[in-house]
């Protein structure tokens, strides 16, 4: 396969090989990151107030440049989700279309926001929202379409735009796992929709030291009505237009991923050629491989193959120390919190049998080229 950034060395034949660990980066990145870190000390400037320094505001605009729009840092991806649903004034009495295939603070935000979860079912393919499945599900009461950019692949954006925009909704991507990625038609988070919402949490893509996240939009207007919205609504010092919350990132946070984002293309570059082997590895046999439609960058913050006789081969590789992990075990729609919007098992037979038939295998960059030979090995020898 691609040696292309691999680490130097490899590991011993049955060294366990983890699901994810950031110890091999750290040694990398580790006196770029003391150096920030000690900057935002020294100048005892912790947060995105008034009194913020430089920390935050230069994360923004690297990153802005990068996506080519305006970033507004936020205090988690969840916090994203929430803080874009009231920005935009979704609450009380609107419906809100997503995927019960995701992670939970997806539907937990538009519950928290006052609005309703509509879910609509997955393409078996991509694990992605089903877009011929939307238009049905939209009513009176609908406001927004949150799609989730699942693993690290985006959708048909301009397919889900045209869709939206013939109905007047809002667009909201869940980009926490796609930092980076690219719709079959090139185009970037934020550009077919009013914003995305990233997560930094410390096993994404581009990884913080703790909790943090961003709001992705291409228009001025609505980044300025974000920034607010992180700070309670307030358009001047105790004055407030409305009510937002307290969604501020730490400016050590924002100092620890400028540093990571310089690295984030070469991560990428070694994510594609780690998924680009598995599948060379896979190809012929049971075991049914990512699909990444034609045109799309994807970004593999998770691998995930669909297995006969998952949970058996599960237990294979943590007998044989490799890491693997489920996401996602349950489908939204059956989560007890969500038993009042009357979904019953069989609603959604695709997302269903995603849940047990998926696997994440590990992905991250600095696995060596004998680790992620040693799991291709160990799955390939259970089906043996």
């Amino acid at each position: 396969m691609t040696q292309a950034h691999s680490t130097t060395g490899s590991a011993p034949a049955h060294k366990p090989v983890p699901l994810f660990e950031l110890a091999t980066q750290w040694q990398v990145i580790r006196n770029e990151v003391e150096a920030a870190i000690k900057e935002v000390l020294d100048s005892q400037q912790y947060t995105s107030g008034a009194a913020s320094g430089p920390f935050i505001g230069r994360f923004e605009d690297h990153l802005g440049k990068k996506l080519g729009a305006q970033v507004v840092a936020i205090s988690s991806g969840t916090d994203a989700i929430l803080a874009a649903h009231m920005a935009l004034g979704i609450g009380h009495g609107h419906e809100v279309i997503t995927t019960p295939f995701t992670f939970f603070a997806t539907a937990g935000c538009i519950s928290r926001a006052g609005a309703r979860p509509v879910f609509v079912d997955i393409d078996p393919k991509t694990f992605l929202l089903d877009y011929s499945l939307v238009e049905a599900a939209i009513t009176k009461n609908t406001k927004a379409i949150v799609p989730v950019h699942l693993y690290g692949q985006m959708g048909d954006t301009a397919k889900l735009a045209d869709i939206a925009c013939r109905h007047g909704l809002d667009i909201i991507e869940d980009a926490a796992q796609s930092i980076g990625a690219k719709d079959p038609h090139g185009k970037q988070i934020a550009e077919n929709a009013r914003c995305a919402c990233l997560s930094f949490y410390p096993t994404k893509n581009l990884g913080a030291a703790g909790d943090a996240g961003a709001l992705v939009t291409r228009g001025e207007k609505l980044a300025q009505r974000f920034r607010q919205t992180r700070q309670h609504g307030e358009t001047s010092r105790y004055n407030h237009e409305f009510v937002g919350g307290n969604f501020r990132m730490d400016a050590i946070q924002a100092a620890v991923l400028d540093v990571k984002l310089r690295y984030l293309d070469r991560w990428h570059d070694r994510r594609r050629a780690i998924a680009a082997y598995y599948d060379s590895r896979f190809s012929g046999t049971d075991i049914v491989p990512p699909y990444a439609a034609p045109g799309v960058y994807h970004v593999y913050h998770q691998y995930v193959i669909r297995v006969p006789r998952r949970d058996a081969l599960r237990d294979h590789l943590t007998q044989n120390g490799v890491g693997c992990n489920i996401f996602y075990p349950k489908g939204l729609h059956l989560q007890a919190c969500f038993a009042d919007l009357g979904y019953k098992r069989g609603a959604f037979p695709q997302t269903e049998k995603a849940c047990e038939e998926v696997l994440a295998l590990p992905v991250f960059p600095e696995l060596t080229d004998s680790q992620i030979q040693r799991v291709a090995d160990v799955i390939l020898a259970f089906y043996k």
